[in-house]
């Protein structure tokens, strides 16, 4: 078999290889992808990236604004409840830890889609007790917890489908 070379460039007798997948890697960390993203921000871009999207795709797929969609990606804003069951199943999970009580309410809260007010209503507490719980200056009582939390694994398993 001949060697090929560059006409140019006859004293070299090798080639580089790079698999397309590690090509697509190296593309998608130049363009802002994170591997082990920390805020909403970071996971919408990442997960934007991999399914190789413009932000105003994504935003169309969303059903929102690509301005209101940029603000997100830059954790300029936080979204509106509303948008919280949307942004979940299209990054396919939550977005967050879940380790204090205040995380579990807050987890709820947003699988749901639900204001602090409307939340309180579905689980029989005043608005100002959510509020409370989220921002840990009291935790809900053991019987309300059980409830929560039932509440996140009730919504987990419905299986939400990717946006």
């Amino acid at each position: 078999m001949k060697n090929r070379y560059h006409p140019i460039l006859p004293f070299c007798y090798f080639t580089l290889k790079a698999s397309r997948t590690a090509l697509r890697f190296r593309n998608l960390v130049h363009k802002g992808f994170i591997l082990k993203p920390e805020t909403l921000g970071q996971h919408l871009r990442s997960r934007r990236l991999v399914l190789n999207l413009t932000q105003a795709q994504t935003a169309k797929r969303l059903n929102t604004l690509r301005e209101h969609y940029e603000r997100w990606e830059r954790d300029e804003v936080a979204p509106t409840a509303s948008f919280w069951p949307r942004l979940i199943g299209f990054l396919g999970m939550y977005p967050g830890d879940v380790q204090t009580p205040a995380d579990w309410v807050l987890k709820a809260r947003r699988l749901l889609g639900l204001s602090q007010f409307a939340f309180g209503r579905k689980i029989r507490v005043i608005a100002e007790k959510v509020r409370e719980w989220e921002h840990g200056a009291s935790e809900p009582p053991p019987r309300l917890l059980a409830k929560v939390q039932q509440l996140v694994t009730d919504t987990t398993l419905v299986g939400r489908a990717p946006v």
